[in-house]
């Protein structure tokens, strides 16, 4: 028996790794393109249509959350603020896009907004919307999956996707607003 020795075994689908060939961007876009379409015909308007992303989203932020514990922190979550934050913009995002995100910022004007920004969110990349779609924004998708990621780690939060228009280019840019709970914030304040 040539060769046996070098297979790998692992004993559950959580032990194997991710490799590069099994991620394909136009198997995803097909993906993703049919579940918006899908989703489009359920629903009566777009506010409804981004509402049903986020749920889908949400549910696999929750998935992606369980996974990257298990592999890359021994099962131990994040109990600060920043660390999750932290977490999700470069951990999740490298997993789940190929990149760490183009940015995180606290908001200016409110003490619980934080803000992950991407010049060209992948979900809104292979996607045109027509004009009677308005502004409607598939990074609603991401938007639960950043929430997902966050109410299973204990951090409570309002997630939304918004494009914002870019001097200079064609396409806005997405940014992730976060708003967290405030229950959140007490405890931060306590662990100082």
């Amino acid at each position: 028996m040539i060769g046996v020795g070098k297979i790998k075994q692992y004993s559950n689908v959580l032990e194997k790794p991710l490799s590069r060939e099994s991620r394909s961007l136009s198997a995803f876009a097909f993906l993703f393109s049919e579940m918006v379409q899908y989703n489009q015909t359920q629903v009566d308007n777009i506010a409804e249509l981004e509402r049903r992303l986020e749920d889908a989203g949400y549910s696999v932020g929750a998935r992606v959350l369980e996974l990257l514990c298990n592999r890359e922190k021994g099962n131990r979550r994040e109990t600060r603020l920043l660390g999750i934050l932290s977490f999700v913009h470069s951990t999740v995002w490298k997993v789940l896009f190929g990149k760490v995100a183009d940015s995180l910022e606290k908001g200016t004007e409110h003490e619980d907004e934080y803000m992950i920004s991407e010049k060209e969110l992948l979900v809104n990349r292979f996607i045109s919307i027509p004009k009677d779609m308005g502004a409607f924004n598939c990074g609603a998708f991401v938007a639960g999956i950043v929430r997902g990621v966050l109410d299973n780690s204990g951090f409570p939060a309002v997630v939304t996707a918004h494009f914002v228009p870019m001097e200079g280019q064609q396409r806005p840019r997405t940014t992730i607003l976060i708003k967290f709970a405030e229950e959140v914030l007490r405890r931060e304040a306590r662990l100082g």
